[in-house]
């Protein structure tokens, strides 16, 4: 039987720890192809960019102040990664019908993902952890994103998404190599 100290330590385990249990990806690595619906309904499919580099943006969901701060960054950068080769496909935690609804306030050049389901983050092993979540939400540069990011949205989005989830980027080069 446990004692009242394992089962609080125990319970503070499961609180704190990585819940990602998924294998890292590391640069060199074959980039996991996929196939998801965008936000439009059409099929995208990473094979399809064979030849071309592409950028894969990890977001929260499409009410995370942060996310929709780091978003508008790359709409502003938009021209000039494109002039430079690279695609970009972004991916939310959010399900296209949420998307759809951030997205009349948000137009975006590229293709954004409603990946709910969490398929594409587990093929890509983007990590849940609230001690990471928690040690940036106090750092000036985290505080300045999310009040920008709550001024650039006057619609209140729905939370469909894990707060503790950590955005992430990938580049996979022309070959699929990250």
């Amino acid at each position: 039987m446990f004692t009242k100290k394992c089962l609080a330590f125990a319970i503070i385990l499961i609180l704190f720890q990585n819940i990602a249990v998924c294998q890292r990806l590391k640069v060199g690595d074959r980039s996991p192809d996929f196939e998801a619906l965008d936000t439009n309904g059409d099929s995208i499919k990473l094979s399809n960019y064979k030849g071309q580099k592409v950028v894969i943006a990890f977001f929260r969901y499409a009410g995370c102040p942060v996310c929709n701060y780091r978003v508008h960054e790359l709409i502003e950068n938009y021209e000039s990664i494109n002039s430079e080769g690279f695609k970009i496909i972004a991916i939310y935690e959010s399900d296209n019908s949420t998307l759809k609804d951030y997205l009349t306030e948000t137009p975006i050049p590229f293709r954004v993902v409603g990946d709910s389901k969490l398929n594409l983050y587990r093929k890509y092993g983007v990590e849940k952890s609230f001690r990471k979540m928690l040690g940036s939400a106090f750092k000036r540069q985290t505080i300045e994103a999310m009040k920008k990011g709550n001024k650039l949205s006057q619609k209140k989005i729905k939370r469909d998404g894990n707060l503790t989830r950590l955005p992430a980027d990938f580049i996979v080069d022309e070959n699929g190599f990250l």
